[in-house]
């Protein structure tokens, strides 16, 4: 997906947390971790604090720039799933110098959720 305009954002952003009421987060980072866009649901408690946080997100960049590394020999990610015994974070290239990290509570349908997601990734906000 190409970079988004600044106006355009709210409207992307809406369309991904409307996706499912199972998204507890979406969050836009750069590749570096600096926060470009983080949107938690009403009512939605963090589990983890944002020293926490910021470890995990420097883990799933390093991870990130990893599958990039070798992309050429196994081809490039789609996007990757972290499933926990109370969430799941899937984590989606968002241009080509950020993720978008979307955090589900585990009761959802989690396939349906990122067949939707990566449509509106795709350009098809429907």
């Amino acid at each position: 997906m190409n970079e988004l305009k600044l106006v355009d954002q709210e409207k992307f952003l809406n369309s991904i947390m409307h996706v499912s009421g199972n998204i507890r987060y979406v969050m836009i980072y750069d590749l570096k971790g600096d926060v470009i866009y983080k949107r938690k649901m009403d009512g939605v408690e963090d589990y983890l604090t944002d020293t926490e946080n910021k470890i995990a997100l420097r883990h799933t960049i390093e991870s990130w720039n990893f599958r990039n590394s070798v992309s050429q020999k196994i081809g490039n990610a789609n996007y990757t799933l972290q499933v926990y015994d109370n969430l799941m974070r899937a984590v989606f290239p968002f241009g080509s110098k950020m993720l978008l990290i979307v955090t589900l509570d585990n009761s959802g349908a989690p396939n349906e959720i990122i067949q939707r997601i990566q449509k509106i990734l795709s350009g098809n906000i429907k």
